[in-house]
């Protein structure tokens, strides 16, 4: 009986023993799956939350304007295939991005040439605006571009490129894209795009004297996570004053553009942002 008795002893001992095993192991295997599905939750959220950023680079261009889009690495292009320029370049700046363009690993800009893209019509050839009397003026400028190698290489296709007089082109319009690099710094992540304004152009320059000289150009810049939006116009020479002096609404640029900007957003927000800006509050 002694033995029966301890031998009913060590089984139950053991069968408690595998049980507990058990409800370990099923335990872990619950917890692990439970933290399996919050990563993939987590990143399926990352991923909408980086569509529906993506979604605001989007520009309906004016329909009197012909036009191609081209979605580069970091930017996209809505280019003029008529005009030989683009109608508007959009692209996302995030603080993320402007650590690395102001840090010691940034692309330099000496290591980039101007390059024709020739998968895009229209698109012109980089000597083209030689003894024009205009720069090459950057859509999406090199300074916000240099946090990659492809980013830097794509925003120095002529697709990205205007012709834009020199003194504007180094004075008040540089002003303003510092001064937008420094809030997309401060505020995280910015939406920005930025062309040409044809209103009464006539000039032109090229191999062909086919590339329009754009009477002046705008920039629009919307805060996503503060819904807050501003715009800004300049003619093509320099305006000289401060960047402030150039600011308006979005609204604003969308009445001398045609250009629709933001349609994403839910129209009550669109209505919002679009009607009002200020520039203090930047």
């Amino acid at each position: 009986m002694k033995m029966r008795f301890k031998r009913l002893v060590f089984v139950t001992i053991a069968v408690a023993v595998v049980a507990t095993a058990s409800l370990s192991v099923n335990a872990k295997r619950k917890k692990n799956n439970t933290r399996s599905e919050t990563r993939t939750e987590r990143v399926e959220r990352d991923d909408n939350a980086s569509s529906n950023i993506r979604n605001l680079t989007e520009v309906k261009i004016n329909s009197n304007y012909r036009n191609t889009t081209k979605r580069y690495d970091a930017m996209t292009v809505n280019f003029n295939t008529a005009y030989r320029v683009p109608n508007c370049v959009s692209y996302v700046l995030t603080s993320e991005m402007v650590k690395v363009t102001d840090g010691p690993n940034a692309e330099m800009r000496r290591n980039y040439k101007f390059n024709r893209d020739a998968s895009v019509t229209g698109c012109p050839e980089w000597w083209e605006y030689k003894k024009s009397g205009y720069d090459r003026g950057h859509m999406a400028p090199a300074n916000d571009m240099r946090w990659s190698r492809q980013s830097m290489s794509d925003c120095f296709l002529m697709t990205n490129i205007c012709p834009q007089d020199h003194n504007l082109n180094g004075g008040s319009w540089n002003k303003l894209e510092l001064k937008i690099h420094s809030w997309a710094k401060t505020n995280g992540t910015l939406i920005v795009a930025t062309g040409p304004i044809f209103n009464g152009t006539s000039q032109r320059i090229g191999q062909n004297n086919d590339i329009v000289v754009p009477s002046g150009f705008f920039k629009v810049v919307l805060d996503p996570s503060r819904n807050r939006a501003i715009g800004f116009i300049y003619d093509n020479h320099e305006g000289g004053g401060g960047v402030k002096r150039h600011a308006c609404s979005v609204d604003d640029v969308e009445r001398v553009t045609g250009h629709d900007f933001f349609s994403s957003l839910p129209d009550n927000v669109e209505r919002q942002v679009e009607s009002t800006y200020n520039f203090e509050q930047w």
